[in-house]
Parts: structure tokens; sequence; C-alpha cells
């Protein structure tokens, strides 16, 4: 009996043994299917932050680019501005020195030459050359004077002069100002091509 006790015992065991190893399988089996799945989620996790990182870094790159490429055309557009700026003020600077008396006097002379009815006209020069230029100019313009031509400071004329009809209703201008602004579409071309045309 004492026999069958111990084989009673040892089946028991063994029973309780499989019964346990097959638990601790199943137990392991499902732990393992269950790390499984979380690191499946986790990569898949990962793979989507990475993805969305990478679009939110390119999203600011592509911004960053634009923002830097429209600073760029910015400065240009400011330099190009301040450039032409400078030449028009050193355009308008050659033209009044090339206004000076000498030249101004003889360049009246010949406009006024030009004009076929020179008693309905009026010579407008500054105020500050007036009186510089009337004794030159009436001995030059003698014969015109004569015929009826005025000349007057008027204080709109910086520098040059104006022939204008006496009535107002309309004058030429030969400013240093509207000279370079004749001048300028000239000249600009050919200097936005030295100074931008690296840049384009």
């Amino acid at each position: 009996m004492a026999q069958q006790i111990q084989d009673l015992v040892a089946s028991i065991r063994k029973d309780g043994i499989e019964a346990a190893q097959k638990e601790a399988a199943q137990i392991i089996a499902d732990a393992k299917q269950q790390a499984d799945a979380l690191l499946r989620e986790a990569r898949k996790e990962a793979a989507t932050l990475v993805e969305n990182a990478q679009r939110e870094i390119d999203t600011r790159d592509q911004s960053a680019r634009s923002s830097l490429q429209q600073a760029s055309r910015d400065v240009q557009l400011s330099l190009k501005k301040a450039i032409l700026s400078q030449l028009d003020a050193l355009l308008v600077e050659t033209v009044e020195k090339g206004f000076e008396s000498k030249n101004l006097i003889s360049l009246i002379e010949k406009v006024v030459a030009l004009e076929a009815n020179p008693a309905s006209k009026q010579v407008q020069v500054s105020e500050k050359d007036f009186s510089a230029l009337a004794a030159q100019l009436k001995t030059q313009l003698q014969k015109s004077l004569k015929e009826g031509l005025e000349i007057r400071p008027i204080a709109s004329v910086a520098s040059g002069f104006r022939l204008a009809e006496k009535d107002g209703s309309g004058f030429y201008d030969f400013s240093a100002e509207e000279t370079a602004a004749l001048l300028k579409p000239f000249l600009s071309p050919a200097i936005a091509e030295i100074v931008f045309g690296q840049a384009k």
C-alpha cells in the first residue's frame, strides 16, 4: 500500500509538474505575444513620430529657405533702390555742373535761336542765377529781347532754365532734374546690368 501511495504521490507530482510546465509555457507564450504586440506598436509609434518630426523639419526648412529668399530679394531691392537713388543724384549733380553759367548761356541762346516766335516766350531761370546771368543773357539774346522775349527769375526753377509761353499755356523744362530724368532711361539699363547682372 505504501508503494501505491508513493506511486500516487509521484503521479500527482508528475501531473502537477506537467500542468505547471504547460501553464508556464502558456504564460511565456502569452507574454511573448504581448511583448511582440507592444514592440510592434512601439515601432509603429516611433515610425510615426519620426515621420512627423521629419515632416516638421522639412516644413521648417522650407519656411526658412523661403524667408531667406525673401530677405535676399528685399536686400537686393533695397540695395538697388539705394544705388539708383545715388546714381540719380550723381546724374543731377553732373547735369547741374554742365549748366554752369557759360554753358547755360550757350544752351539758352541755342534753344531761343530755334524758336520761331520768341516774342511770345519767356526764359525762366532760378532766382539765384538770375543776377549772374541777366547781363550776359541780355547781350547774347539782344535781338530776341527786342522782338519781345522776356527773361524772368522763377522760384520753382532750381537750376537750368525753362522756355515758357508768356500766357502760361506751356513750357519746355531744361532744369537739371528734368534733363537728368530724360537721360536716365538711356543710362539705367546699362548700369542695372553692370550692378545687378550677377544677382540674376
